[in-house]
């Protein structure tokens, strides 16, 4: 078929279509085909998934790489369309041919104006990609059909010569869109060039069919192509994007990094030399960079290696570390820094290479003085009295401790003070020349004892003084050096201030060999120095005949009064500070002597320690509460006290089990008191214990934190649920300055540990406001309630009272 034949049967196309097409305009006409061709095209384009937090940067590269890309291939296409045009010259059909080559030239130069007009321009925009590349897409179309018919025309009449060189264009025109992207571009181009290249193999006189089915085959290569490698092409741009935004980040947070306070990166080689430092690192260490070579962490520690480099040190362990070429976190290490020691935290971790072999150690160090001074002032604080710095009932308490362990071979004296008219002196003068005489009082004990002692404050004006002797005359020497000193007048602001001091003593290992018995019995004797007229000393004796006799009394009433059912359980309502709702409350044992009245646990607890019934009461105590707690709703929670002598019985867990079990209540509504008595004179079996009610969901809850023998070591040991806060830092609370900020700390160190904290005493809306502002949770009080009645608390939580606090003002 030439030619003439070709556009003969385009004219009687036309013709048979002219009553279809003759109410559309040939514009309406050209833009439904081009929708019919372009639609599929777009959603082919759609279907490639794209992350949304990639696509305007995934758009403005795909837009610039095709502009890039196709000024070159418009060249190359208007060098392949010049050819045909010489090629053609002097063959027929010149106008369509001519026609087709400008309509294709024109289509080649708005494809170069547009692309260099895209990449000349800077404040471009996701959309203007899009709207560029569909712009671009009907081009191509359009450049495709035109190529198509051309090459459908010229290959109809066309020499065998010049459909070599047609021929050759045809696999040009149709490889070129495998390197084009996006795929609707490369379709709208190729579809229309192969479909033109094919037809054009069928308009020839003599059909050659190899060579039909080899473009067949061709074409469909291609369009593979296409489809394959602008997904895989895709894929590796975002690929690339993603690698530069990790990159930019990487960068930008190691920068910041560098540019922090005290922090750096290191480095070293195989053979553990440490490389180039960065400049903080030289500031940090206060040393020129060059200078800090060598071989790690020598280099980097300088003269401190050599007098701490002992077995157990710290630099020790981390020698031994990069020995084993393992890696190492959080290594805290002293260094000498422009005469001053400092501490180093240090994180390594070994490099392979790709042999697998070690390459050195990446890592990090922080400079972390500033933190260990604070948790030193933490732990100062936490061991030591705020106001006179003398050590605390932690600290005097863990001394006490170590120090009856060794009383058969070190001897032990114990001395429990308490000064006389001290609260005369609060009354009248006030608290700010109380806290004077407090802090004076401290001065004058410390000048009274030796090196070795120590002497604390254990709250108020109560003091004690720990001798490592033995010898009743050496502590009694010291005994009335102390009263002497102390007796002497004190100066505040011009005004004399006289007090007096009492003193009891007590000796381990005669008199005791537990620090609980010691204090006991230096109590006793204390009591007795106050009741013969102050201002003396005065030994423990066993045959106090007053004082035994009443003891006696009551033991022998403890006996008997579980039978006669003489105790009674009291609750005290633990508030929510948030909320002023009720949210548990505590037991409080009472005892309804029939001769002495009504006694509180500190009468007559001791005294059912020491004869043994105990276990008895505490059983009957848990067993009363649970029941009571029965009648509550199930978010009330009861907190029940057990003696430190309960958790030395095996039969402890058993027992809260077969309680719970009749009772009825949940394990977590149980809440486990244990004052640190408890936790100083613990033992394997207190703390499997612990453990395994904890494991129930039963709640363990520290009282009186702060005041007792309890160690910060202990609220890692044991699983607390909640922290008390004893009603000695309460009391003055808003007007001691230290006081605040202990409790700060403690409910600092409750929240990093997952405590609840409570706080109890509270008894002032001010005492309210500042516990609430400083974090605390709950609280108790004469301020919310009074300690009531099973019956009383039953009407309050059950609704048939308001279980709000009433005439309290919480300020938020």
């Amino acid at each position: 078929m030439r030619g003439g034949e070709l556009l003969k049967l385009v004219g009687e196309h036309r013709e048979s279509g002219e009553t279809t097409f003759a109410r559309i305009g040939p514009g309406a006409r050209l833009r439904a085909a081009w929708r019919a061709i372009v639609a599929p095209l777009a959603r082919l384009s759609q279907r490639m998934h794209l992350p949304p937090d990639l696509s305007e940067r995934f758009h403005l590269d795909q837009a610039s790489d095709f502009c890039n890309v196709f000024i070159a291939i418009s060249l190359i296409g208007l060098c392949s369309l010049l050819l045909l045009i010489l090629d053609f010259m002097n063959e027929p059909h010149a106008s369509l041919r001519n026609a087709l080559s400008v309509s294709t030239s024109l289509c080649y130069l708005a494809l170069i104006w547009r692309s260099y007009r895209w990449l000349g321009r800077r404040d471009v925009t996701a959309g203007d990609a899009k709207a560029l590349l569909a712009a671009m897409v009907r081009l191509l179309g359009l450049l495709g059909i035109l190529w198509g018919v051309l090459i459908a025309v010229l290959m109809s009449y066309g020499t065998v010569d010049q459909r070599a060189l047609i021929y050759g264009i045809v696999i040009g025109c149709v490889a070129t869109p495998v390197l084009v992207s996006p795929i609707s571009c490369a379709i709208a181009f190729w579809l229309p060039v192969s479909t033109g290249a094919l037809f054009g193999l069928f308009t020839v006189t003599h059909i050659d069919w190899f060579a039909v089915c080899d473009l067949f085959a061709f074409v469909g290569l291609t369009g593979f192509c296409i489809v394959y490698l602008n997904r895989r092409m895709n894929e590796r741009a975002i690929g690339v994007i993603r690698l530069e935004e990790n990159s930019a980040v990487i960068k930008l947070l190691l920068r910041d990094f560098e540019e922090s306070a005290s922090d750096w990166l290191w480095e070293t080689n195989a053979a553990l030399e440490l490389q180039p430092v960065s400049q903080r690192l030289a500031q940090v260490a206060q040393r020129p960079a060059e200078e800090i070579t060598g071989p790690f962490p020598q280099a980097l520690l300088g003269e401190i290696m050599a007098y701490e480099h002992r077995p157990g040190s710290a630099i020790d362990r981390l020698v031994r570390v990069l020995e084993e070429r393992a890696p190492f976190r959080d290594f805290i290490v002293p260094v000498i820094i422009a005469g001053e020691e400092r501490y180093w935290s240090l994180t390594g971790k070994p490099i392979l290479d790709k042999l697998g072999r070690f390459a050195g150690y990446h890592g990090v160090g922080s400079d972390i003085t500033g933190q260990r001074r604070q948790q030193e002032q933490i732990a100062f604080l936490a061991r030591h009295d705020s106001l006179t710095k003398l050590p605390n009932r932690v600290l005097f308490s863990e001394v006490l401790h170590e120090a009856c362990l060794n009383c058969d071979t070190a001897g032990l004296a114990l001395l429990c003070l308490d000064l006389d008219h001290f609260k005369l002196v609060n009354d009248t003068l006030g608290h700010a020349t109380g806290d004077a005489l407090l802090l004076a009082v401290a001065e004058r004990l410390r000048g009274c004892i030796r090196h070795h002692d120590m002497a604390a404050r254990l709250g108020g004006d109560e003091f004690a003084i720990i001798l490592m002797t033995d010898d009743i005359e050496e502590a009694a020497t010291i005994a009335l050096r102390i009263i002497d000193r102390i007796s002497r007048p004190f100066q505040f602001d011009g005004q004399l201030v006289q007090v007096g001091i009492s003193i009891g003593v007590s000796v381990a290992p005669q008199d005791s060999r537990n620090p609980s018995g010691l204090m006991k019995n230096a109590d006793l004797a204390l009591y007795r120095a106050k009741s013969e007229g102050k201002g003396v000393w005065r030994r423990y004796d066993p045959q106090m005949d007053e004082r035994l006799q009443e003891r006696r009394s009551l033991q022998s009433g403890l006996r008997q009064a579980l039978l006669r059912e003489e105790f009674r359980l009291e609750f005290q309502p633990i508030v929510d500070l948030a909320s002023l709702r009720v949210v548990g409350a505590e037991a409080l044992l009472r005892w309804r002597h029939p001769e002495r009245g009504e006694l509180p646990p500190a009468a007559f607890i001791t005294l059912a320690e020491e004869s043994g019934i105990i276990s008895q009461i505490g059983e009957w105590v848990l067993s009363r509460a649970c029941r009571e707690a029965a009648r509550w709703p199930a978010e009330i929670g009861i907190a029940v006290n057990l003696s430190p002598l309960q958790f030395r019985e095996p039969a402890l867990v058993g027992l809260i089990d077969r309680t719970l079990s009749s009772s009825g209540i949940a394990p977590a509504r149980l809440e486990i008191e244990i004052t640190e008595t408890t936790v100083l004179e613990t033992s394997n079996q207190t703390v499997e214990a612990l453990w395994q009610l904890h494991g129930r969901g039963v709640r363990i809850a520290l009282d009186d934190f702060g005041t007792g023998y309890s160690s910060l070591s202990y609220l890692r040991r044991f699983p607390f649920d909640k922290i008390k806060i004893d009603r000695s830092f309460i009391r003055d609370l808003g007007f001691e300055k230290d006081d605040s900020s202990i409790i700060l700390a403690i409910i600092g160190l409750a929240e990093r540990m997952n405590m609840v904290v409570t706080a109890e005493g509270v008894e002032t809306e001010e005492q309210a406001n500042l516990l609430l502002s400083f974090g605390c949770g709950q609280a108790q009080g004469y301020l919310f309630y009074n300690p009531m009645s099973a019956d009383e608390f039953a009407e309050l939580v059950n609704g048939e009272a308001a279980d709000v606090a009433t005439g309290v003002t919480i300020n938020y």
